[in-house]
């Protein structure tokens, strides 16, 4: 039935309806992601909890709900986000995707040897997390400016 309705509109309807789907998949992650910020973050100041103890802090079967939830939420906005984007969206992410993986391929084995040989502390999941997030957002941004 969509399909016939998307074969009778012209290219720029086309294109109006996969923008939307593109800001709607983009949408679906970050409310999904507010949600659980202010589930977590209103539970731990309610209960008085320090952050890094937000987690064990609460119920099990709440914690494994939430952690469900967000990841069939993050699951289902990737795959709409990849329905709505063109050939060249694709491969922009492809290598921002390719720079995150590299980036925490070679932090993490790195630090994480230092860290044996005792040379400095033992490898922060945060730092090398955010580390890959910037990699990566760093070489999109860079194909994005580009292209320009």
């Amino acid at each position: 039935m969509m399909e016939q309705i998307m074969d009778n509109i012209g290219e720029g309807e086309r294109l109006a309806a996969r923008r939307r789907t593109f800001w709607l998949s983009i949408a679906v992650i970050g409310i999904g992601g507010a949600i659980v910020g202010l589930i977590t973050g209103f539970t731990a100041g309610h209960r008085d909890v320090a952050p890094e103890d937000i987690w064990a802090s609460l119920p099990k079967p709440l914690a494994v709900a939430i952690i469900a939830i967000s990841f069939s939420l993050f699951v289902y906005g990737c795959w709409r986000f990849y329905k709505a984007i063109d050939e060249v969206e694709l491969v922009d992410n492809l290598w921002g995707s390719t720079a995150s993986y590299y980036a925490y391929a070679t932090i993490f084995p790195l630090w994480w040897a230092l860290g044996k040989a005792n040379v400095i502390d033992r490898p922060d999941d945060w730092v090398i997390y955010f580390a890959a997030l910037i990699a990566g957002g760093v070489a999109y941004g860079w194909r994005k400016w580009r292209a320009r």
